[in-house]
């Protein structure tokens, strides 16, 4: 699904003596996509879309074995708008105030999807420094939700969470300045990922610990099962210097039933006293030439935003190993006279208890 280019740094070598090679690879993914959503009280509004499918980007990545069964690894990932053909942003700190803005486009090309440096031991795991996807966000992704997060149909519409009391969360997918650690491959199916991210505040302001996560994931992957168990809190606090911290739970199940994997997914958000409780049931069905994908969630919601519920449809048709051609239909329903939620971005529901529906077809082209 990528093309490996060696780069054999012969220059580097021959400076300080070395005999190894590195092996670098170039990868990415390009997804374009015709979107169009309705929302209740607005316009319709058409689009060339990206993410649509998979999330479009560019990254270097390459290893080095340094013997004994220990390596050296990098990753360094960043979004992009191949529909337009901007970068995307990043968050510095895992607060608001290092939020760079997207897609103004002024910021260029940065690697805020990922950019990670590593030391990788066969027995003991891995130690992975930098920007990373925090433990809880892999319970959301297409492993483990029909659409993952893209597209009309994505977890992220219900899942992610709402902003409260002055505080928007910048945690519910990477965090910034991170320590992870991840167990090694061979536990009979065994996972974990524990992290530590910082916020990097002065010690002597009342918001010192703003920005510090801390998360884990225990999952367990064994023939047809895959299931994981995933929580994180991200210190945060007011202006009124009252504690407001961001907290994410959640527990993912599926279960490979021939050519259908029936999929369920749990996840309660905090923010302060406020707390939006998400489920979905859903299913990835293997057809001869593709993948035809169905979710129905649900969330309920207390002292932020309302209830909604949300079913979506998608058919995923492979042309080949990296290109294939989507489609996907989706519609959000605001319950108890809310107007929180929207299928897609460009329209709000401006109705009382309103709905928004959203389909989009494109393609995506892995390399």
């Amino acid at each position: 699904m990528n093309s490996k280019v060696p780069f054999v740094l012969t220059a580097l070598c021959a400076s300080v003596g070395i005999a190894q090679a590195q092996s670098v690879e170039l990868f990415g993914v390009l997804d374009v996509a015709y979107l169009s959503t309705t929302a209740t009280g607005s316009p319709k509004v058409v689009s060339l879309s990206t993410d649509s499918n998979t999330s479009s980007r560019i990254g270097f990545r390459g290893n080095e074995d340094l013997g004994g069964g220990m390596r050296a690894s990098f990753w360094l990932e960043a979004a992009h708008s191949p529909d337009n053909g901007l970068g995307s942003g990043a968050n510095a700190n895992n607060q608001s105030s290092g939020q760079v803005s997207s897609p103004a486009g002024t910021q260029g090309l940065t690697f805020g999807r990922r950019s990670t440096v590593s030391l990788t031991g066969n027995t003991w795991g891995e130690v992975r420094l930098g920007r990373d996807y925090v433990p809880s966000f892999n319970n959301l992704t297409v492993s483990m939700h029909p659409f993952g997060t893209n597209g009309v149909g994505n977890a992220g519409q219900l899942f992610y969470p709402l902003a409260a009391n002055g505080t928007t969360a910048r945690t519910s997918v990477r965090a910034s300045n991170s320590i992870g650690y991840i167990l090694p491959s061979n536990l009979n199916g065994f996972t974990g990922h524990v992290m530590y991210a910082m916020g990097e505040n002065a010690s002597d302001l009342y918001n010192a610990d703003d920005g510090k996560h801390m998360g884990f994931r225990l999952g367990y992957r064994n023939g047809p099962w895959n299931m994981a168990y995933a929580s994180g809190t991200t210190k945060y606090t007011t202006a009124a210097k009252v504690a407001n911290d961001f907290e994410q739970t959640n527990f993912a199940i599926n279960y490979q039933m021939g050519a259908a994997k029936l999929m369920y997914l749990t996840n309660v958000n905090k923010i302060g006293a406020t707390k939006t409780q998400t489920d979905m049931y859903g299913t990835q069905y293997n057809v001869s030439s593709g993948q035809v994908r169905f979710a129905y969630t649900q969330l309920k919601a207390t002292g932020v935003g309302n209830d909604a519920t949300q079913w979506a449809l998608g058919y995923v048709h492979d042309l080949s190993k990296r290109t294939a051609l989507f489609t996907n239909y989706a519609t959000v329903r605001n319950l108890n006279g809310g107007k929180q939620f929207t299928v897609g971005s460009g329209n709000n529901v401006t109705t009382a208890g309103g709905s928004s529906t959203g389909y989009e077809f494109g393609v995506r082209h892995n390399f």
